[in-house]
């Protein structure tokens, strides 16, 4: 009982967290200021990552996003000078058409959302919980595999680049 009340707490901090540092990234006139409070939007993601029972995908999030693309922002922001800069404001128009296009996009995910049918999973399922298991499960040559296409989108980037 108290350990789901504290999962409960848990989840709604860090979704209020990262929703409060969403609107920080977004809000944020200068660039630097922006990549932190990303940084924090995504820490706050691994957190519910991991009271989701997934601990692989919250190390991932932590050290491929946070540890890799944040970091560089950073490094290119912190390099270039632009540190200083200031962002212009838009004019009226854009902050309209801005805001026409986020509330269409959150009907149509609400609509989306509602005739959704999430059941609840079968009685021997459960998710890969594991890196071994993924590990597996992308090498694997059955049906279940994904050697295949993991292997067919090596030599199409492969191909990109020498070409």
């Amino acid at each position: 009982m108290m350990h789901d009340a504290a999962v409960t707490v848990l989840f709604y901090a860090f979704g209020a967290f990262a929703v409060l540092c969403a609107l920080a990234v977004v809000n944020a006139r200068r660039l630097l200021r922006a990549a932190l409070a990303l940084m924090f939007v995504l820490l706050a993601s691994a957190g519910l990552y991991l009271l989701l029972g997934a601990e692989f995908l919250a190390g991932i999030q932590v050290l491929v996003y946070v540890g890799g693309i944040v970091i560089l922002i950073v490094f290119a922001v912190m390099l270039t000078s632009a540190a200083d800069l200031l962002e212009d404001r838009p004019s009226l128009g854009r902050m309209l058409a801005g805001a026409v296009a986020s509330i269409g996009f959150l009907a149509f995910t609400g609509v989306v959302f509602a005739r959704l049918e999430l059941g609840a999973p079968a009685p021997g399922a459960h998710p890969a919980d594991d890196a071994s298991a993924i590990g597996r499960r992308l090498l694997d040559f059955g049906a279940e595999g994904y050697v295949l296409p993991f292997e067919l989108v090596s030599l199409r980037a492969t191909w990109t680049t020498q070409s």
